[in-house]
């Protein structure tokens, strides 16, 4: 039997992205030094299932995929730099657009999890001391950063409770129904009327 093994239920932006939070982190580091998820990979986090037997999650993984079936892809939008404030630590994060359509969406995705309601959002840098965060911000403050990006699959990271290695390795991914239209799907759940925009990748980017 398997040993106690952490699952991590996460969006995963585009490589473009992952590689310029990526590139952030480390220049964050030059300015701070080592901070803690200084190496983690850049996504949006869901929810975390910490020290769980694979015989018990992974007979949960076939409704998943039909539940996911109920959800269509989604369109998310980064738009700048914000914080949480966690009175002697701060977490610095690349702020993701809320708007009607995605939290009612996130909402839906949430019932399957039972989780509480979260903000979106791709950490940068996470649970720094104040006097870190003071050095810090100044830089992602005023940063621009913009990209558009389409999520259309979830994806399940795990890694062992007990072991040498702790990162997180895929261990599955569930795709989201692409044959459901986002505006359409939200705006009937919604009762609005449908309207059409065009959502296409984008990425402006500028290293402070």
């Amino acid at each position: 039997m398997k040993s106690y093994q952490d699952y991590l239920i996460i969006l995963s932006p585009p490589e473009n992205i992952i590689n310029y939070i990526k590139a952030l982190k480390e220049k964050s580091a030059t300015v701070i030094g080592a901070f803690e998820a200084q190496r983690s990979v850049p996504n949006v986090t869901v929810q975390a299932w910490p020290r769980k037997k694979p015989v018990w999650v992974e007979p949960l993984i076939p409704k998943l995929e039909r539940d996911l079936q109920s959800l269509p892809t989604i369109p998310l939008e980064i738009n700048g730099f914000g914080f949480f404030d966690q009175q002697e630590f701060q977490t610095i994060y690349a702020k993701i657009n809320s708007t009607p359509e995605t939290r009612l969406w996130f909402k839906l995705l949430r019932k399957f999890f039972s989780t509480p309601p979260f903000e979106p959002h791709i950490t940068i840098a996470r649970s720094i001391e104040y006097e870190d965060f003071k050095k810090l911000w100044p830089h992602f403050k005023d940063q621009p950063f913009n990209a558009r990006f389409i999520v259309d699959k979830l994806t399940i990271l795990r890694r062992e409770t007990i072991g040498y290695d702790k990162a997180y390795k895929v261990f599955k991914e569930v795709p989201f129904n692409q044959k459901l239209d986002f505006e359409t799907f939200t705006r009937t759940k919604m009762k609005m009327p449908v309207t059409t925009t065009k959502v296409v990748d984008e990425h402006q980017i500028s290293l402070f």
